[in-house]
């Protein structure tokens, strides 16, 4: 099928589900693992988007964890080419999103910002190259103003080379979409169609 053809994916991510398979399967972090539903709280991404060009691809979950709030943001790259830039744009997104914590007032007593879990999903043709790290980006600085460069790192997810027998050996929902986008009309119609019809069938019926 083609790479371009992006099943919606802003829409299936407005979903704390599928948020939750994508941050559990897809990364190597286990804090989300037995984080309820409920514990998930999409935010509306406008406020930055407007000042990034008006991106419509942009996509923020503030997630309760124990006592605490973290914030997953999550940009969608559909686009054929790569963005040299993307780690500049991420540093730019979370900046304003943490601008506009302290501006809402949506602080902790302590006043402290909280943390920010920063995801690209890319679903180019080409590798992505683009630098994950900011600090890369820049040119080496004498030693004296090393410690004062930025730096700001994003987790990249890239749908084109995700490892296809992991991708088999997983029955989640996320996963059968990603080998729907990965796959032949052939493999579709044969294995990806029969297995999600399989899943809706076992998925539990809201009370």
């Amino acid at each position: 099928m083609s790479a371009h053809h992006d099943l919606g994916y802003r829409s299936l991510f407005a979903h704390p589900g599928l948020v939750r398979e994508l941050v559990t399967d897809f990364t190597p972090f286990k804090l989300f693992d037995d984080v309820a539903l409920s514990s998930f709280e999409a935010v509306d991404p406008v406020y930055v988007s407007e000042r990034l060009a008006g991106r419509p691809n942009d996509i923020v979950w503030r997630v309760r964890i124990g006592e605490q709030f973290l914030y997953v943001v999550i940009l969608l790259e559909f686009q054929s080419g790569v963005d040299r830039w993307m780690a500049l744009r991420m540093q730019n997104y979370v900046g304003l999103l943490c601008q506009n914590l302290v501006k809402q007032h949506q602080l902790p007593p302590s006043l402290q910002l909280p943390p920010v879990l920063p995801l690209v999903f890319y679903n180019g043709v080409p590798h992505s190259s683009a630098r994950t790290d900011l600090a890369t980006l820049f040119m080496e600085a004498p030693a004296e103003l090393a410690p004062f460069q930025p730096s700001q790192r994003y987790v990249l997810i890239d749908q084109q080379r995700l490892d296809t027998a992991a991708l088999e050996a997983n029955a989640t929902l996320l996963a059968l979409l990603f080998r729907m986008e990965l796959s032949s009309a052939s493999e579709v119609r044969n294995t990806i169609l029969p297995a999600l019809a399989t899943w809706f069938q076992d998925a539990p019926r809201p009370a």
